[in-house]
């Protein structure tokens, strides 16, 4: 009697250690669920000043991911370059880091080039055009290019507007800007479109434009509302002339390797909520250029309406430069749309 006691007990002691076990599994490949006594922690760094909209939506990503996952997966959002530069912080993420960034497809450009594409002026005409180029076969194979280089893309639908030229005098033509100095990134795609439009382009940090517009020793530069606003630029220029040539999308990016070793129920939470909350990011950017405008009108500003088709056609000489008429042409026909 006592040996058949303890032979049940073996066995249901035996039992719950292969229980225990198969629950310790979150992590694997098969779609188990995450163990809930271990918490994963992402650093999420941007340029981007605490106060901009973009680090709104962040900070919200990062709320309802940690509601998701019940705190399983901690996000930190680390807003005006606290963590270090975007360089380090992209090589920190190659490297296998738990590091997201803010970016754009600028920098992803470096390893894919034909990303650079969504810097190039008139590639999209507004957000949504580029919403549905996100869901073209091109663009998925551009994001699956990147995790070779140990890159994941969560999303790529932030967005903060369109940029125009500011400056001291109205261009209503791609003529107009000729012998203009105008700030640039210094990336091939947007150098190569503002040269392009007419304007010789000049790379400085951001930090440093409102004192060359001041000083005159740059004729203007090139930006979104949010940032004209946010950087008071309206006190040292005095037009915009609105040619919105790129719509400034952003990406949050991580380390592949990383990503790989989370339990798939989080992956799919950090994926989808990093779409949500960049699109209805997006939304809200959008439906705050009317309100940002007229505070640049009320700070003086004039807006100049361009001849925008006129752009448009210099701006294709860029793409030829830079061997992105194939490319764009592919794109067009994916989501319907004729040059």
């Amino acid at each position: 009697m006592k040996r058949e006691v303890l032979r049940k007990l073996f066995l249901g002691t035996t039992a719950c250690v292969l229980a225990g076990a198969l629950i310790g599994c979150g992590s694997d490949k098969s779609g188990a669920k995450a163990d809930a006594k271990k918490v994963y922690e992402l650093k999420v760094s941007t340029t981007q000043a605490e106060s901009s909209v973009i680090v709104q939506g962040l900070q919200d990503f990062a709320k309802k991911v940690g509601e998701k996952t019940d705190g399983g997966l901690k996000i930190t959002i680390y807003p005006s370059s606290q963590l270090g530069g975007e360089e380090d912080m992209i090589d920190q993420a190659m490297q296998g880091m738990n590091i997201a960034i803010l970016s754009d497809a600028a920098r992803m450009s470096d390893y894919v080039p034909e990303m650079g594409i969504f810097n190039m002026a008139y590639f999209v005409d507004n957000y949504d055009e580029a919403v549905k180029v996100m869901e073209t076969e091109t663009f998925k194979g551009w994001t699956n290019d990147l995790t070779n280089h140990g890159l994941k893309i969560l999303t790529f639908n932030f967005y903060d507007g369109a940029r125009s030229f500011v400056g001291h005098k109205p261009a209503t033509k791609p003529a107009d800007l000729k012998g203009q100095v105008v700030r640039t990134p210094g990336a091939a795609p947007y150098v190569e479109s503002i040269k392009s439009m007419g304007a010789t382009p000049y790379s400085i940090a951001w930090s440093e434009v409102y004192n060359g517009i001041q000083t005159k020793s740059i004729d203007g530069c090139e930006v979104q509302y949010t940032s004209a606003v946010s950087s008071h630029i309206y006190e040292v220029a005095k037009f915009v002339n609105k040619t919105e040539h790129i719509n400034l999308l952003n990406c949050v990016v991580t380390s592949n390797a990383w990503f790989e070793k989370l339990p798939e129920d989080y992956k799919k939470v950090l994926v989808d909520t990093a779409n949500e909350c960049g699109y209805e990011n997006a939304k809200y950017v959008v439906s705050l250029q009317e309100k940002l405008e007229k505070e640049l009108i009320d700070n003086g500003m004039t807006i100049v309406e361009v001849d925008k088709n006129a752009f448009k056609e210099a701006a294709k000489n860029a793409y030829d430069v830079l061997n992105l008429t194939k490319t764009r042409e592919k794109i067009y026909n994916e989501i319907g749309k004729t040059l």
